[in-house]
């Protein structure tokens, strides 16, 4: 106590020095708590319109060299993505998990608009079960016009109002609900792909930037053949019991374990023999194994039996939402361990990652802010170091009074680390005052974004600043741990004091 005294009534005897190390920590607190607030926000609402309109927390995607945007775009090699082989299994999985609040498999990619052979425009699309996103996604989409689809619509689409407005400005005639249009897109496997599907209404997202508003929401099975997927319109595939026998028993690693099996046989002869029914060697490509041959045998018995093919429809993204104050982390630890287990390359990636570069964007801005932060820091700290060296070489007789009636090492040292506590303390104080004041104002007035890529930053036109505890928290410890590292060679210059020299005047 007598430590921290000595230390309150020296900030009062030497105010100059006080007054400008209590400056230089208001200065630093101020923009520490203003900077942090101002990306805390960006990243905050991106993150809110992102996991509640667009990407959930979690997904996972098909094979990729990169990550994906949930818009289907990948620094890779492929110009679809493929889709989720094992999604049945994936949804198994995240079903037994009591962190999970609700899953949505999702198709994702962009196509061109038009009427009759006219090509209107183009943009993204979703192919969604649409009560689906709709459980999933509660709050985002507004149906402006029109009508929600039903199960018993053939294939519909509805327009995003940007989208619409596309669609009008090179339409002869009007484009909205009823209006049966022409939707094309690129498949990998297919080639160009044309569909026609019917405007069911024009819908508005509520969080969105100008690339996000224009997506629209088709059918799930007109997106699939859009993008060259087997389309499950007509319901699954209906097979003989001979069919369904053989497409059980098959192993494609046969036919080429076996294609130039046979001994002394020509390529020609090899491919006589393969293609001859009656054939018995162990050189035919196409000889069926033991357990085929049951197979059959079991189905000519019942031949006018049919089967129903248990086909999964293809989807390329599952999106995850986790239920409210479960750990994200660790489900995408989980998931991406479950992920390898299986196999198959699949990916899985948080929503960063699928918002693509507008969040990766955000999250850089922080580092490199953080990084200015330490740069500026190392610079702040020699100051207020320099000026706590003269201060105590002026203080040489009061130190040296003090250790020649009897004050110990650890006073000195606890005087001077006081005295440094209590700047932080007072400076920390009025420079949060200050900085709540301007965020308080900027919050009623709004910082507006002078260009698109900032109103993608901000996730809308106007940025409203909220005030961040942790990131007041974060600035004050900033600021004592630079005043407290600032104050130890000074400490150290205290405490070399010898009293008699101290006293003399040396």
């Amino acid at each position: 106590m007598i430590a921290a005294r000595l230390a309150w009534g020296n900030l009062g005897l030497h105010r100059r020095k006080s007054l400008l190390i209590g400056m230089i920590m208001g200065m630093g607190i101020l923009i520490l708590f203003l900077g942090n607030s101002l990306i805390d926000t960006a990243l905050s609402g991106l993150q809110r319109m992102f996991v509640q309109g667009y990407t959930g927390d979690l997904m996972v995607t098909g094979p990729t060299e990169f990550p994906t945007t949930v818009l289907g775009e990948t620094a890779g090699s492929e110009e679809v993505l493929p889709h989720i082989a094992q999604i049945k299994k994936y949804e198994d999985f995240l079903a037994s998990r009591s962190d999970v609040a609700s899953t949505l498999p999702l198709l994702s990619g962009q196509v061109s608009f038009g009427i009759g052979e006219t090509e209107l425009g183009s943009g993204y699309c979703f192919g969604v079960n649409v009560e689906d996103y709709r459980t999933f996604f509660p709050d985002n989409v507004t149906l402006v016009t029109g009508d929600w689809p039903t199960a018993d619509d053939g294939p519909w689409v509805l327009l995003s109002e940007p989208t619409l407005e596309l669609l009008n400005r090179s339409a002869s005639s009007p484009v909205g609900p009823g209006t049966k249009i022409i939707m094309t897109a690129l498949a990998n496997s297919a080639g160009t792909v044309i569909r026609e599907v019917t405007v069911k209404g024009v819908i508005k997202f509520n969080q969105s930037n100008q690339q996000l508003a224009g997506i629209t929401l088709v059918d799930a099975d007109t997106m699939r053949d859009l993008l060259g997927f087997a389309s499950l319109r007509d319901g699954a595939p209906v097979l003989s019991a001979r069919e369904a026998a053989f497409v059980a028993g098959f192993d494609p690693n046969s036919l080429f374990n076996e294609l130039f099996a046979g001994s002394g046989t020509t390529v020609n002869g090899a491919a006589q023999e393969s293609l001859s029914p009656d054939t018995g060697g162990s050189g035919s490509s196409l000889a069926q194994s033991p357990d085929q041959d049951s197979a059959f045998s079991s189905a000519q018995t019942s031949t006018q039996t049919s089967v129903v093919a248990d086909v999964v429809p293809a989807w390329q993204f599952l999106l995850v939402r986790v239920k409210p104050g479960a750990s994200t982390s660790r489900l995408l630890s989980d998931l991406s361990a479950f992920s390898a287990k299986l196999g198959d390359g699949d990916r899985v990636q948080d929503w960063v990652a699928g918002a693509g570069k507008v969040a990766r964007t955000a999250v850089t801005i922080r580092l490199a802010f953080d990084l200015l932060v330490a740069v500026v820091a190392v610079v702040v700290v020699m100051i207020m170091m320099n000026v706590l060296i003269i201060s105590v070489n002026e203080r040489l007789y009061e130190i040296g009074t003090l250790r020649a009636i009897g004050a110990k090492r650890r006073v000195v040292r606890s005087m001077i680390l006081y005295e440094t506590a209590f700047l932080a303390l007072i400076a920390g104080a009025a420079g949060l005052l200050v900085g709540l004041l301007l965020l308080l104002i900027l919050g009623k007035v709004g910082i507006r974004a002078p260009n698109l890529f900032f109103e993608a930053l901000f996730g809308g036109q106007v940025l409203k600043p909220m005030v961040s505890g942790g990131a007041a928290l974060r600035a004050f410890l900033w600021i004592l741990a630079m005043g407290l590292g600032a104050s130890w060679y000074p400490t150290v210059v205290a405490l070399r004091i010898e009293p008699v020299i101290a006293m003399r005047g040396d």
